[in-house]
């Protein structure tokens, strides 16, 4: 049977210091349209570029400067804008935190987090605080001088106090968090399902069938995990593959409209303007 899940196993090299820096580069050739998830924390920091990246479905604009806190489960993509982006990814496993002996630190501050019950808000910027710990981080990395381990973990925790201070969105009891889980595992395989389909006819009734639940169930079931209903979900995905096209093939924009799903082109024009609030046609004077 086909694996659908939009589960992605984060690679960490060193199991003994569960953190991974790196920097992304990307065009726009095909960036926007895949969504997944993973349990570790991880820390978008864009240094060149603007870009959207969605987060639970909300979309977010960034600019250089900014940081994107991507919490566990949350379902993320990065869009680029109209340049090229470049971005550090910081992934973090929250066992870094965890101490080998329990004390009443790590009861008060660690075990919610390592829990998964810290919500934290996912956009932070013009903070010098936190952008001073990011870049320390990624200069302790690059240089890997001895004991960069050491200073990397102590901006880890700097970082975390910061974020504990000013950034929490919401605190989860441990039933909220584990229906959050269940609901996102619900709906792994009709995500990944429209992902890979979305240019045919989706139904309602086609993806409740898929995972044995009533059409009322699953539509309330997706605008929970998603914040969309299943209609505006699949146009947003449209639209993000009718706007790589329209930089960077030569088709018109009927051609485009209907390579992605779309059979009507002035609802086309109507939602993409909606999702992008510019028409199809600026980008493609704009790619010319």
């Amino acid at each position: 049977m086909r694996d659908y899940s939009l589960y992605e196993k984060a690679y960490l090299p060193d199991p003994g210091f569960p953190v991974r820096v790196f920097c992304n580069l990307e065009d726009d050739s095909d960036s926007g349209i895949h969504n997944h998830w993973h349990e570790q924390i991880e820390l978008l920091y864009f240094v060149k570029g603007n870009a959207i990246v969605e987060c639970n479905s909300l979309p977010i604009d960034v600019k250089p400067g900014d940081l994107i806190v991507v919490n566990s489960n949350d379902l993320h993509r990065v869009q680029d804008g109209w340049d090229t982006i470049t971005y550090y990814c910081i992934i973090i496993d929250t066992s870094l935190f965890q101490s080998r002996s329990t004390d009443a630190c790590e009861v008060k501050y660690i075990d919610p987090i390592t829990k998964n019950l810290i919500v934290f808000k996912n956009k932070i910027c013009n903070d010098s605080e936190v952008i001073s710990c990011i870049e320390n981080i990624i200069n302790e990395n690059e240089k890997k001088d001895i004991g960069f381990e050491l200073s990397i973990k102590s901006y880890m925790y700097r970082l975390l106090v910061l974020l504990l201070r000013n950034y929490i969105n919401k605190i989860l009891t441990p039933k909220e968090y584990g229906i959050k889980v269940r609901n996102l595992g619900k709906l792994n395989c009709v995500l990944k399902y429209i992902e890979e389909n979305y240019t045919e006819k989706i139904t309602i009734n086609q993806l409740a069938d898929m995972i044995c639940v009533s059409n009322y169930y699953f539509c309330h079931l997706f605008k929970q995990v998603t914040g969309k209903t299943l209609s505006e979900y699949v146009n947003s995905i449209r639209v993000n593959a009718a706007e790589v096209l329209l930089k960077s093939s030569d088709m018109n924009i009927t051609e485009v409209a209907l390579t992605v799903g779309f059979n009507d082109i002035n609802y086309f024009s109507r939602v993409f303007k909606k999702h992008k609030k510019y028409p199809p046609s600026k980008v493609r004077k704009t790619a010319m």
